[in-house]
């Protein structure tokens, strides 16, 4: 029952969370235009690539607090002074991030994205802006896996919608009332801090102590740098893979194709989070049966199999009334002509990706770094050599034939879960 409410609670939240921004990207760009919107995608990108280091570390703390709440010598003052130290570390990073994108800001301006007929000094706040919003928006990662592995989705879930519904839903009716991307910046950076010190306070009331009582740990820390860090290193290198295509996309095209771009990106990326809810749900449980092969096996068939069938059904959706669904949602014959194939090709890889999750849950798991290095090395090196040929080609359609190809590799690597329970193997034993 726990089970099926904490699923629950993921999906909701999960899909407000992915389908607000959806649904008010469109509004931005009618308020906007093409190529301020292609500003505003910008600025999405440089928050994603800020993020990157996130992509390891929350993973691995999230399976260091799973272990510390559900083993018996486990103690909410072990587990405190854990989340104070690993909190403090995350604050001064995301500050510091923050800070030195500022510093960089001009080359960023001169070496990255071409601004087009769009004046320089708004380019200048875009930049300013992507390293606010992530300073505050960063340090809510380590208090949202201190909740899920607390098995406390229904509360973070919940908190996160109305988060997502105030930062979205409130952003698109201050930009149409004041179409400016300053003012876009403004309110997300301010949403941002918010969401981010409300996490504080629920992840702080769900170990039911006071921060205050509790001091920075060394040695809790040093315990853990060495697998965090493994994790994290090799996983930043699959984040930055996954972000690869539209960090090339926005180098070597115009401000206004990498805005139509970052709409398909957006829906291929918002499609592949309703698998994620089925991760997180079955992490705490496949860490606890870490060592039962069978049982584990179990596990990853059963999640297999709920994947397949939200990839069948999504497939079936889109083939059916995707290209209405979204001429709806754009109003706009010319951006859907350019999103659309786009849009299309984007969507193979992201099937291939959901796939790819069962793998990579089974190498989180059983800490297994070496295959995750693999992948995520190949599909770097892979996109890096295959993208700017292939967009300077076909331009937005060859970055989605890169996504493709890098999702492919981590989906045919990752089958390696099936081995499991043979007994020729000793992947796992």
């Amino acid at each position: 029952m726990l089970l099926g409410r904490t699923l629950l609670a993921s999906y909701l939240g999960t899909g407000a969370i992915a389908l607000v921004p959806l649904l008010a990207l469109p509004w931005y760009l009618q308020a906007l235009g093409p190529a301020k919107f292609g500003l505003i995608g910008f600025v999405l990108l440089l928050q994603a690539v800020l993020g990157l280091i996130d992509a390891g570390v929350s993973q691995a703390l999230l399976r260091e607090f799973s272990i510390r709440l559900h083993v018996k010598t486990g103690s909410s003052d072990t587990i405190a002074s854990f989340l104070l130290s690993f909190e403090r570390m995350y604050w001064m990073f995301a500050l510091s991030a923050g800070l030195c994108v500022v510093v960089v800001s001009e080359f960023i301006l001169s070496h990255w994205i071409d601004l087009g007929g769009l004046p320089h000094a708004l380019g200048q706040h875009a930049v300013f802006g992507a390293a606010a919003i992530f300073a505050f928006q960063f340090p809510g990662s380590i208090y949202r896996s201190l909740m899920i592995s607390a098995q406390q989705q229904v509360k973070l879930n919940s908190l996160m919608v109305v988060g997502s519904l105030i930062r979205h839903a409130g952003g698109a009716v201050l930009v149409i009332a004041y179409p400016t991307v300053t003012a876009y910046l403004i309110w997300h950076a301010s949403t941002a801090l918010l969401e981010t010190l409300a996490r504080a306070a629920l992840a702080w009331h769900t170990l039911g102590v006071r921060r205050s009582d509790y001091s920075w740990n060394a040695g809790e820390v040093r315990r853990v740098t060495r697998s965090v860090m493994a994790l994290s290193g090799v996983t930043w290198l699959g984040a930055l893979a996954v972000q690869m295509d539209r960090i090339i996309v926005s180098k070597m095209v115009s401000v206004e194709q990498f805005g139509y771009y970052t709409l398909a990106s957006a829906v291929s990326v918002g499609l592949v989070q309703i698998i994620y809810p089925l991760v997180q749900t079955a992490l705490p449980n496949a860490m606890q049966m870490r060592a039962d092969f069978v049982q584990l096996h179990k596990l990853y068939v059963k999640l297999w199999w709920k994947i397949s069938a939200l990839v069948f059904i999504c497939c079936i959706a889109y083939v059916l009334a995707g290209e209405y669904l979204l001429g709806i949602w754009l109003k706009d014959r010319v951006a859907m002509d350019a999103v659309y194939p786009a849009m299309s090709w984007l969507l193979i890889g992201t099937a291939l990706n959901a796939f790819y999750n069962v793998g990579y849950l089974h190498w989180l798991v059983q800490k297994r770094v070496i295959p995750v290095l693999w992948v995520n090395g190949l599909g770097l090196l892979l996109s890096m050599a295959l993208i700017p040929p292939l967009v300077t080609q076909w331009g937005i359609m060859g970055a989605a034939s890169g996504w493709i190809s890098i999702n492919l590799i981590g989906c045919v690597f990752s089958l390696e879960w099936m081995r499991l329970l043979n007994p020729d193997s000793s992947v796992d034993r």
